[in-house]
């Protein structure tokens, strides 16, 4: 008999008529290592909460069908003990966080086991020493880059030593070590004899992994297949499949080179001058010179921890806590002045999403706004047929895009990017890119900050790799 079984599951969400599932079926081995693939909106995130019981506790709905854990049906099982026995990372770490620093969200599990004090310290320490979370011991969670909250976050289920791991998009938000690092982690619970099921749009890293692949669509098991049938897919085959490489994306170019003896001071364009960005009173990046043209798609690249967002949040005058000066034209600028010019798609974009709908977020904070300007975006964006749903229902795919719809009908001239193909599909990345391309030819000032290579690659003039505390100088 199969460990997990989803039988004849249907499921709508509460508010609305279109099925997430449709006749579901599908069965899982003990120690099985499954990948759920497909386009955003496929189910992928779907399954994954009917797994670990958020569907019906949290997410209300229509539901139909039976999910089996180990015989049993997993409506029988409380929740608490549906937690000891399935463990999951979500999408956005912040979201599962009970906490406000890292040792106290490693032990939170399993303190509401009761387990004894010492106990619980000594199994800390363990799970430290194995995943090598030293760096992040005793910190604030809040300091933390998405990436380390990611690993937190794995650590903190990881310490209850569940049978079954379920992950929702887990390397949306890290860079290459992360996902390394991530890759690692997965391979160490597959070898302990786990369960694992991971939704996921990036599949290079899971390669050597996974046992099977499910390619889903509208609700259902549409195939599956193994890495090698995976491997020999061609583009035009993924592109139909809404799929992202199954193999490593190098870079086309290295980033540039710094030189800290250029000067970066112009009197055209966005020039960034020995800029040094602080977070109380600590220094993130030291020493950042770089002059911007209008009509260029600069990259920005570097790992997890190092700064890319909090320069990105100076230059959209977001974050005031910087040494040095930014400047339009030869002008120096201020944080208010560059609020004014400037827009940022966020990394966590439920921070700013607060319309009572998607067509309501277009307009909501803005002025002369049109009404063919927001249809333009939302066409764009392939969320016209979204126009009156409320964001909050959004998958975090359709948010990521519905805050680029937004970044659009602002009309704003600086528009800066912070990693936004985070959970977004082969198809969507590619929409995305054409909209940069756009606004780029519309003599907008460009900027993202990224860790994916497949989406630098499609859409960036300019690649710059930030140094963290050294010197960062460059000239275009």
């Amino acid at each position: 008999m199969s460990y997990i079984e989803f039988k004849n599951l249907n499921f709508s969400y509460e508010g609305f008529r279109e099925e997430a599932l449709k006749n579901f079926n599908f069965e899982i081995n003990k120690g099985e290592f499954v990948v759920l693939i497909g386009k955003s909106g496929c189910g992928k995130s779907t399954v994954t909460r009917l797994l670990n019981g958020t569907i019906p506790s949290f997410f209300k709905g229509k539901l139909s069908g039976e999910v089996v854990i180990d015989g049993e049906n997993a409506r029988n099982i409380n929740n608490y003990e549906l937690a000891n026995k399935v463990g999951s990372i979500f999408q956005n770490p912040r979201t599962q966080f009970f906490n406000i620093d890292t040792d106290s969200e490693l032990a939170f599990g399993l303190e509401n086991r009761g387990e004894d004090a010492d106990r619980i310290n000594e199994r800390i320490d363990e799970v430290t020493a194995m995943l090598k979370l030293e760096a992040l011991r005793n910190r604030d969670i809040f300091e933390l880059s998405g990436g380390e909250m990611q690993k937190i976050a794995f650590a903190s289920i990881y310490a209850m030593s569940p049978d079954i791991y379920v992950l929702d998009e887990p390397s949306s938000n890290l860079d290459e070590g992360g996902i390394e690092d991530l890759r690692k982690n997965l391979s160490l619970v597959k070898k302990e004899g786990k369960t694992v099921v991971v939704a996921e749009h990036r599949l290079y890293y899971l390669m050597d992994l996974a046992d099977r692949f499910v390619f889903m669509e509208e609700g259902t098991v549409k195939a599956i297949y193994t890495a090698d049938e995976l491997r020999i897919k061609k583009d035009s085959e993924l592109d139909e499949m809404g799929l992202r490489s199954a193999e490593y994306v190098y870079l086309k170019e290295e980033p540039l080179e710094f030189n800290s003896n250029e000067d970066a001071k112009d009197t055209e364009g966005l020039s960034l001058v020995n800029l040094t960005t602080l977070r109380s009173k600590r220094v993130i990046s030291s020493n950042i010179n770089l002059n911007m043209k209008p009509g260029e798609i600069y990259g920005i690249m570097g790992p997890n921890g190092i700064g890319k967002t909090t320069l990105l949040r100076c230059i959209a005058g977001l974050h005031k806590e910087y040494k040095g000066e930014i400047l339009v034209d030869g002008k120096s600028m201020k944080s208010a002045d560059m609020r004014k010019r400037s827009y940022l798609v966020m990394q966590d974009v439920n921070y700013q999403l607060f319309g009572e709908s998607v067509e309501s977020e277009c307009r909501l904070g803005l002025r002369n706004v049109t009404d063919s300007s927001v249809k333009d975006a939302l066409e764009k964006t392939g969320l016209e047929t979204f126009a009156a749903r409320h964001p909050n229902t959004l998958s975090g795919g359709q948010k990521q895009r519905l805050s680029v719809a937004v970044s659009m009908v602002s009309n704003r001239d600086i528009i800066t990017f912070d990693e936004p193909t985070s959970g977004l599909d082969r198809c969507n990345m590619k929409r995305i890119v054409t909209i940069m391309k756009e606004l780029a030819a519309a003599g907008k000032y460009l900027i993202v900050v990224s860790h994916d290579n497949e989406f630098l690659n499609s859409c960036c003039d300019i690649l710059i790799q930030l140094q963290g505390h050294g010197h960062n100088s460059v000239t275009v």
